[in-house]
């Protein structure tokens, strides 16, 4: 549909100077019978006002023509034309990056900024400008013999009166304009204090983020050394109540036997608890690593089935492993991981569980992943409690549930681990009627186990020793508390190879060296500024003299004598600088449950 063509309202010839002043006026009547407001009059004026005044200085004559569209938004249109030589450099002036020492240009760019909208069209034969202002929303669009009534009855203004007239808007705007400036500054100033304010309180987060860091680090060490000092004594009350239970010291009566069967069982959910706080502290130290191999879920399945059926005891609840047809499916992950997690799964489900049957099964999903679930017929779990189960030390108050306290460590644990396989677990549960565990897993999750590269020095610790069983007996006892890589010297001269290609966390050296002095060796390298603070332990059989006892001190080095104790006190020795330093791996897997 054609646009409907303009209505012409009046114009003005610019061939005196003062003419664009009388362009001004009417600019401004005409805005005023449009509906504009006064300052919006003002601003039309000014636009209108400027660029007829460049017509006649650098045209020397024109003509300004006042329209009104009443197409799609109304607006009112200005057409000012002359035909002089034309703008030189319009696309300059327009970018805002021509400077005249005469000052041609700025008007254009004011003008520009007043108005909704303008164009230009300049060439050698003249110039066209025009200027368009929306009329504002909610105002009726008068009538073309409304506003030429509206017009004739303006009588016009001799020109001194719109100068004055002109000066005093000019003075209004300028009070305007300082006002907004100052409003500005006070802005401004705002700005810079709430800027300030953000910053303080961003290094106030930094601050509290570096001390809960500390804190986390602290209360994972905590854990991880106090649960292992727990585990030797509780491994022993479950040890010396099996011998009593085999009646290796002789018989024992009904009460006794009662009675040590609840000392085993006691220690040994205080054992499973310790080992689901170590997990779960060695997690959030970022010490596990995927120990990662290939097998069928035919294979998985077949595992959980032996270790469950002599813990089935509950003869109304029914076991089922299913055997579907995906359990031919060759999965590569890690499976004692995977394992922990059904188990959990399931010794809770057969906890909770009176009578019924608990359900295992595999299926395949779209994304190429496996999906496992446990269902039961037990108690269930409310909607408000769903999430409460994940949390660590979660627990639900309910009647069967009190009968079966846990340490509230078995989900969170195995949610942690479904994540580090790349998984997820989730759970459905109707409460009465019974509940499903899920976890999903991709059929082949990436290595993470692969050796670090040297450059990460938190994963690497230096055996320096020319005796290479020595070496040997360090290696086979730090494998079993460390998955940091291990790195042997047989010379010091190898150690200094190494040493250039990365900065271990840790250095065992020995003292009796070929070459030099071990000793002499870490006075070096305490001279090196990336090495003054590295931990380093002597571990030789030399007795040390009162002067090397001193260096040592000096140096803030460890020494632990090769041949004193036994190798369970050596390994003991050993354990303890691994988890001064946050590089053990907290514990050997221990039972799940």
């Amino acid at each position: 549909m054609p646009k409907s063509t303009p209505s012409r309202l009046l114009s003005v010839n610019l061939s005196t100077e003062t003419d664009f002043l009388l362009a001004r006026q009417r600019a401004k009547q005409i805005a005023e019978v449009l509906g504009f407001e006064t300052q919006d009059q003002t601003r039309i004026a000014t636009a209108v006002s400027e660029i007829a005044r460049n017509a006649y200085e650098y045209a020397t004559s024109g003509v300004v023509e006042f329209y009104l569209e009443r197409e799609d938004q109304a607006a009112f249109r200005i057409v000012v034309k002359d035909k002089g030589k034309g703008i030189p450099r319009l696309d300059e002036i327009l970018d805002g990056n021509y400077i005249s020492a005469s000052g041609m240009g700025i008007g254009i760019g004011g003008s520009r900024r007043l108005m909704d909208d303008m164009h230009i069209a300049s060439s050698a034969s003249g110039t066209t400008v025009i200027l368009r202002k929306f009329l504002p929303r909610g105002v009726a669009v008068p009538t073309l013999k409304a506003v030429g009534e509206r017009l004739g009855s303006i009588a016009p203004q001799d020109l001194g009166t719109a100068a004055h007239t002109q000066n005093r808007e000019m003075v209004r705007l300028l009070n305007d304009l300082r006002e907004k400036e100052r409003e500005l500054s006070q802005l401004n100033q705002e700005l810079k204090e709430t800027n300030r304010g953000v910053m303080v309180l961003y290094s106030e987060l930094e601050d509290r983020a570096q001390e809960l860091q500390q804190a986390s680090e602290m209360k994972t060490r905590f854990i991880s050394g106090v649960t292992h000092e727990l585990r030797t004594p509780l491994n022993s009350i479950v040890s010396l109540a099996g011998l009593l239970i085999r009646r290796i010291d002789g018989e024992l009566t009904a009460e006794q036997e009662k009675q040590v069967l609840f000392i085993q069982r006691s220690a040994q959910n205080l054992t499973d608890m310790v080992n689901d706080l170590l997990d779960l502290a060695k997690i959030e130290a970022g010490k596990v690593t995927t120990r990662l191999s290939e097998f069928t879920i035919a294979e998985f399945f077949a595992a959980l089935r032996g270790m469950f059926r002599p813990l089935a005891t509950n003869e109304n609840v029914q076991l089922i492993i299913e055997e579907s047809p995906v359990v031919g499916t060759r999965l590569y992950t890690d499976e004692g991981k995977l394992a922990q997690i059904l188990r959990n799964f399931i010794s809770n489900a057969l906890k909770f569980t009176e009578r019924g049957k608990v359900h295992v099964s595999a299926a395949l999903v779209p994304n190429g992943g496996v999906r496992f679930s446990v269902r039961d017929t037990g108690i269930g779990i409310a909607d408000e409690n769903k999430e409460l189960v994940w949390q660590e030390w979660g627990q639900i108050e309910a009647d069967q549930r009190s009968r079966h306290k846990g340490s509230g460590l078995g989900l969170p644990l195995a949610r942690q681990l479904a994540t580090l396989l790349g998984g997820s677990t989730w759970l459905e549960s109707t409460l009465g009627e019974g509940s499903t565990f899920y976890v999903e897993i991709p059929t082949a999750v990436a290595a993470s186990s692969e050796p670090a590269p040297l450059s990460e020095s938190e994963q690497t610790i230096l055996m320096v020793d020319d005796d290479e069983v020595a070496r040997y007996i360090l290696r086979r006892n730090l494998v079993t508390l460390t998955s940091a890589r291990l790195l042997e010297a047989p010379s010091l001269v190898e150690a200094r190879r190494l040493l250039a290609t990365c900065t271990p966390s840790l250095i065992f050296l020995d003292i009796v060296m070929p070459e030099e002095n071990g000793l002499a060796f870490a006075e070096q390298l305490r001279m090196l500024p990336d090495m003054a603070d590295l931990p380093i332990v002597l571990l030789s059989s030399k007795i040390l003299s009162a002067e090397e006892q001193a260096l040592v001190e000096r140096h803030n080095l460890t020494y632990i004598n090769k041949d004193r104790g036994d190798a369970q006190d050596q390994h003991a020795a050993l354990e303890r600088v691994l988890l001064n330093l946050g590089l053990s791996d907290l514990h050997e897997r221990g039972g799940a449950h």
